[in-house]
């Protein structure tokens, strides 16, 4: 999303999403309506399939999709859902089989669409939100606002406010590149995080996400291999079930971890960290001191806390 001061128009930058302009009144001070940055919503039926919706994150790189009806939502699904849903209960079943309506969380954080950023932020960092369905005073969906779009908020307008040591989380989940997949999906579940830094004496070497584990829930299955782990992992493991005891040793973090992974220096501004996560489309990045070394890691909701505290502020 980039802001246009003499136009006052902000356009999403959400890759497969339609690129929309937003016309809101130009104010100095960013006390914006949650509309003027909100998305389009990416939607499907409750009777649609998890396929379907692990089909649409992909096609659209998102992380959610909205269950509505009639233009009124319903229900969401997320990455973390489906993992979740899948690890738990290690269903026999095919994506094609499941729909979605029995994974989608039902209780759902909503907003007004003409309720100011810094109430949004508020609702999110208080009841540990990704997002917000925008509505109308009908109760039609208007639209969302994830934390991405604070992300680039901030990206673009709060330079030299904070560096990345001020706002990171020093307490960093990390991992071995031999540890398996099973202690992993454990880690995530029990600690609620979507992902973890792969170490070598204490210097970042990965970056293993929910999105890199979502497709393994349905590649031992040669139907439904995917070409994202198809790469990683021999097809030799195709007859396994998902996770089973005896196969937790077979896939480890180096299988799956994206390697040689970004990092952003801990005295390095707020907003480049911000910018890397929106270019590449990620949750959270490494923070490394002069020594390459971890001291902790920036995510999406560290950088809209920051934002929060400006837009109280104002």
């Amino acid at each position: 999303m980039q802001y246009s001061g003499q136009s006052g128009k902000y356009i999403t930058t959400a890759k497969g999403n339609i690129y929309l302009k937003k016309e809101s009144n130009h104010n100095k001070n960013l006390l914006l309506d949650a509309y003027d940055i909100s998305r389009e919503i990416i939607s499907l039926k409750q009777n649609d399939t998890l396929l379907d919706a692990r089909n649409f994150m992909m096609r659209y790189n998102i992380s959610r999709i909205v269950i509505s009806e009639n233009r009124k939502p319903i229900g969401i699904v997320t990455e973390k859902d489906i993992s979740k849903y899948l690890y738990d209960y290690l269903t026999e079943k095919k994506l094609y089989e499941i729909m979605v309506s029995e994974v989608m969380t039902k209780n759902l954080f909503t907003i007004n669409q003409n309720s100011k950023i810094k109430n949004c932020t508020a609702v999110m960092l208080k009841n540990n939100l990704s997002s917000l369905i925008l509505l109308d005073d009908e109760g039609f969906q208007k639209g969302i606002i994830t934390k991405l779009d604070l992300v680039e908020l901030y990206a673009h307008h709060f330079a030299g406010k904070y560096i990345s040591q001020d706002w990171m989380t020093k307490k960093v989940h990390t991992i071995d590149p031999y540890e398996n997949i099973h202690i992993i999906l454990l880690l995530m579940n029990t600690h609620k995080i979507s992902r973890l830094v792969v170490v070598q004496d204490r210097i970042p070497i990965g970056l293993v996400t929910i999105r890199d584990l979502l497709p393994v829930s349905f590649m031992f299955r040669r139907d439904n291999l995917t070409s994202i782990v198809s790469k990683k992992i021999s097809s030799k493991y195709y007859e396994q079930k998902y996770i089973p005891t005896r196969a937790t040793s077979m896939i480890v973090a180096k299988d799956v971890m994206t390697g040689e992974p970004i990092t952003v220096s801990d005295k390095s501004d707020l907003t480049e960290a911000a910018k890397i996560i929106i270019r590449h489309r990620i949750s959270g990045l490494p923070v490394v001191n002069s020594y390459n070394k971890l001291v902790g890691i920036i995510t999406k909701t560290d950088i809209v806390k920051a934002l929060d505290k400006i837009l109280h502020a104002l």
